[in-house]
């Protein structure tokens, strides 16, 4: 007999104080994933603007990697969530077990691309072939130890599915923290450690990853309350196939996404190395709207999930409407200060005149779309709770592959750089209004009955 655990405070308690209580921990882990980004491009600035640009650029390859890996964990958190939600812990447990093996193993393949393909990689966003070298020696070490981030996001999930945000939170803080005292030993050679440069700063952040990975580990071995972990569990069989039917059409998304940013970013290097810097750096800047954003879907997405196991669809609505209210105002500030201040937040990574002559109206112009955006970006994230993965994804690769064309086409426009600002912003807020249409159908209610318990179904 399957075992059952007790309702979880999420499915029984007040919607409010429990989304709070998620999305501020996740909102911190976010800023301190963010600071991942953030510390290795704020310590190569003493090295010049080709640095700068090929940290911030590499990252747009490392997302491939990322949003590969959510084939397994946005699975993972559709599953553990709502079998939590139903009180059926074993079953989760050999849910995120799976998912853990297939982080592990997806992971290899950017192991494979650092070994041998980092500088044609990187080459597909520069001609320039110093960029070019330089980004390569980055991007190469961050691919090779790719396995790491992908076992450290899968475990965050489950942590995350089961209600807890704040020890991710604790582990994100110890990683990052000593992501940021390395960095600038291995950058410029304090002490008696040679200057290894922009290869140093990668080398800083796999060292991170590993201590995040080892972990969460860890807590999983010595069966953590909100790490459920089993090699098998009673009932109907939890298989891998259904978790990656899930994650699928989400990882799409984001691989497309970082295709787009590649893209964004080959068209920018033809305007020179300062457009290509901004096109890294104001996407460093958004992500402000971006983590909050994703820690009220994150935290979303676990109550949603929950709620949609206990047999609770209004309650997951709900849910979905408190987190928008609160991403308003969120956003709608920050896209004030980019309005008003833009030149104070670019000089937070560079004090390059050319970057900052370009890069101040590029930041104003993205900041049109920072609100819908962020309500997309809530309702996207706190969906995928549900397991209804298949629309989502089909709008956003739509506007992916539509974008690809009117950025290659945008030099014509005689506007430089601007033209990719202007696609990003114009194509944010349809996408944004056709999300949200679609997910007040409220066909997503249905969860994964039929998947998890053979009955119902999308």
């Amino acid at each position: 007999m399957t075992q059952v655990a007790p309702p979880l405070p999420g499915v029984t308690g007040a919607i409010s104080p429990a989304l709070m209580r998620l999305a501020l921990p996740v909102l911190a882990s976010q800023v301190l994933r963010l600071g991942y980004q953030w510390v290795d491009a704020l310590w190569v600035r003493g090295l010049g603007v080709e640095a700068t640009a090929a940290v911030t650029t590499s990252l747009f390859a490392v997302w491939m990697m990322y949003a590969l890996n959510d084939v397994v964990a946005i699975g993972i958190t559709a599953y553990v969530s709502q079998l939590l939600g139903a009180g059926d812990r074993p079953r989760a447990g050999r849910a995120a077990f799976l998912g853990v093996r297939g982080s592990a193993l997806l992971g290899l393949v950017g192991t494979l691309a650092g070994l041998l393909a980092a500088r044609p990689i990187f080459g597909l966003m520069s001609q320039d072939a110093g960029l070019t070298e330089t980004g390569a020696q980055y991007l190469g070490v961050l691919l090779m130890f790719a396995p790491l981030p992908m076992i450290g996001f899968t475990c965050e999930s489950i942590m995350r599915a089961a209600g807890d945000t704040r020890t991710p939170l604790l582990v994100d803080l110890i990683a990052v923290g000593i992501n940021a005292v390395l960095a600038p030993f291995l950058i410029y050679g304090i002490g008696p450690l040679p200057a290894m440069g922009v290869r140093g700063a990668a080398i800083a952040t796999v060292i991170a990853w590993s201590v995040m990975v080892a972990s969460y580990l860890t807590l999983g071995w010595r069966g953590h309350r909100a790490f459920p972990l089993a090699l098998s569990a009673p009932g109907p069989p939890v298989g891998l196939g259904g978790i990656v039917r899930v994650g699928v059409p989400a990882a799409l998304i984001g691989m497309m996404f970082s295709v787009v940013y590649m893209v964004f970013a080959r068209v920018a290097d033809s305007f020179g190395t300062a457009s290509m810097a901004v096109v890294g750096i104001a996407n460093r800047i958004e992500a402000m709207q971006l983590v909050t954003s994703l820690a009220i879907g994150t935290a979303g997405a676990a109550l949603v999930g929950q709620n949609l196991g206990a047999g609770h669809a209004e309650r997951a609505e709900q849910v979905i409407r408190t987190g928008i209210r609160w991403n308003l105002w969120i956003s709608g500030t920050i896209t004030l200060a980019l309005l008003l201040f833009p030149g104070t937040f670019l000089a937070l990574f560079t004090r390059d005149p050319e970057v900052h002559r370009i890069g101040i109206d590029y930041l104003r112009v993205l900041s049109l779309c920072l609100v819908i955006n962020g309500v997309e970006i809530v309702v996207v994230e706190s969906v995928l709770g549900s397991g209804h993965t298949r629309t989502i994804s089909w709008i956003f690769t739509s506007f992916s592959l539509l974008r690809i064309p009117l950025t290659f086409a945008s030099p014509a426009w005689g506007i430089g750089v601007m033209g990719i600002a202007w696609v990003i912003t114009s194509t944010c807020i349809v996408r944004g209004l056709l999300i949200v249409a679609w997910a007040a159908r409220g066909t997503w209610k249905r969860g994964l009955q039929r998947e998890l318990h053979g009955v119902g179904g999308p």
